[in-house]
């Protein structure tokens, strides 16, 4: 990582992702799958949450996030020192895209290296804020 990108303002790579019914039962296929839930039947959907239709974990979201921050301060840095602190607003579901930015808000030094903190923001299409948090990861 460039110590350019360290400085505050700096913008992180951005990540869109069309969310689909097909890409959310693949997402849950590793834990929920094989249960009716809020994630893949339109009925329970509306029975606990009174939506129309299934809605997508908020670890969809997560993810998102996290392949932004890898893109930003690389695989080894984020996948050994990162963090993702997301708080979600709005559900997203089926034909929702999703696309997670982020801006440097601080850094300073710390024993291992610079702690650089992100604050990060998941919009969907209409540009509703979908989720918003905070990310670190320490840069040696």
């Amino acid at each position: 990582m460039a110590t350019a990108k360290l400085e505050i303002n700096a913008e992180i790579p951005s990540v869109s992702k069309h969310v689909t019914q097909s890409s959310i039962n693949q997402f849950e296929s590793c834990g929920i799958l094989d249960r009716v839930n809020i994630h893949n039947d339109p009925e329970f959907a509306q029975q606990r949450l009174g939506f129309s239709a299934p809605i997508a974990s908020g670890r969809m979201s997560v993810a998102f996030a996290a392949e932004s921050l890898r893109k930003f301060f690389g695989p080894q840095v984020f996948h050994h020192t990162g963090t993702i602190n997301l708080k979600f607003l709005r559900p997203v579901k089926h034909g929702d895209t999703i696309t997670v930015s982020g801006t440097v808000t601080h850094h300073e030094q710390v024993e291992s290296g610079t702690l650089v903190t992100v604050d990060i923001l998941c919009e969907n299409q209409d540009r509703e804020k979908t989720a918003v948090g905070v990310a670190t990861a320490i840069v040696p």
